[in-house]
């Protein structure tokens, strides 16, 4: 179901919905007077009036941001390094393959045939996967955050497929693991490496969530891996910073790629946040604080730290909400207003009581 403005007005709320918009209003109006973290995006920005906290707290859980937890803002606003010695820096790239590389490996089962790249963004690999790859048809998962309306404004008209045995030889595939709309690893995911392998189909992975899961562990000794993408920004609050880096087959790495594709003060940062906070971090730190809003909400938790299944009665509330259109599942509802708030919440609950 699509909502739009007149739903809110006419929705048939459960408790559970006023519970959480109760909440929501308070973190809001917290955020207006600088009390609590808010996101570094256009949307996050709420004034200290009752029209604005109150339009905020309508969209609160609609973000897929990440958790600001206090030890990332306190890194980060402490952070100093000297730009010029960073520039200087000639063996940053071997410190960035040998950090990287020690960070995901209980997450990710890299293959020697991989290589480390500096990355921009996840966005330009996508553009340079579908470039070197434009005689091909795009497949896409239903429950993939890479969409179709995503992928359109690239030219791309990309096709569904459900099932490995959907992968025709003359595709190319997209896929977010964990996938998107469930944060699972699919049980068929082995099954497309193998399709994909045989039949000579390149396959990009984003992996932007794998950091947050419970239990990960994916296998990348397939051949047919082509690009393995690693971004920080849903961990850590630096989204709209980009950078990050990916694991490229090395038989398509170009001489030029390292020297053009990397940011050196990027790298500084990203080595630095990943040698200061393990992979596993904010999975350790907020699994009990998610256990904690899973029951009071009567919801189950998901295989990622930051969400819980949704109820029917908050799908107004969907992380998904907006992607529906898409072919997205509505039934994951984001934890991170409450887990990075929990103090605050817990003592406002008691204090009602």
């Amino acid at each position: 179901m699509i909502y739009t403005e007149e739903h809110w007005n006419t929705l048939k709320r459960s408790d559970r919905f006023n519970f959480v918009f109760e909440l929501a209003l308070l973190i809001s109006n917290a955020q207006s007077q600088g009390k609590v973290q808010r996101g570094e995006s256009t949307w996050d920005k709420v004034d200290s009036n009752f029209q604005s906290v109150y339009g905020r707290a309508k969209y609160l859980y609609c973000d897929t941001r990440a958790i600001r937890d206090p030890e990332y803002v306190q890194f980060l606003e402490q952070y100093k390094v000297n730009f010029y010695d960073v520039h200087q820096d000639y063996n940053q790239y071997d410190e960035l393959v040998e950090t990287a590389t020690t960070w995901v490996k209980e997450h990710l089962d890299l293959s020697d045939q991989l290589q480390v790249l500096p990355m921009p963004s996840t966005r330009d690999a996508v553009i340079e996967f579908l470039q070197k790859n434009n005689n091909r048809k795009v497949r896409i998962n239903r429950q993939e955050y890479w969409n179709k309306t995503q992928l359109s404004h690239y030219n791309v008209d990309a096709e569904y497929f459900t099932v490995p045995t959907d992968i025709n030889d003359n595709d190319c595939v997209i896929i977010t693991l964990p996938i998107h709309g469930t944060f699972k690893l699919p049980e068929w995911i082995d099954n497309l490496f193998e399709v994909c392998s045989k039949k000579g189909v390149p396959v990009f992975i984003d992996s932007c969530w794998a950091w947050l899961q419970h239990n990960f562990k994916l296998n990348l000794h397939h051949e047919c891996i082509h690009t393995v993408t690693c971004t920080l920004g849903k961990m850590f609050p630096i989204e709209s910073f980009r950078n990050g880096f990916k694991f490229v087959r090395k038989s398509n790495v170009q001489k030029f790629d390292v020297q053009y594709s990397t940011n050196r003060m990027g790298n500084r940062i990203l080595i630095d946040l990943m040698k200061t906070f393990p992979a596993n971090h904010a999975v350790k730190k907020y699994s009990d604080k998610q256990k904690f809003w899973c029951n009071k909400l009567g919801l189950l938790p998901t295989s990622s730290v930051h969400n819980c299944y949704c109820g029917e009665d908050l799908y107004w509330y969907s992380e998904h909400r907006m992607l529906v259109n898409d072919g997205l599942q509505q039934n994951v509802f984001s934890l991170i207003p409450l887990l990075e708030n929990h103090d605050m919440l817990v003592e406002y609950i008691e204090n009602k009581k």
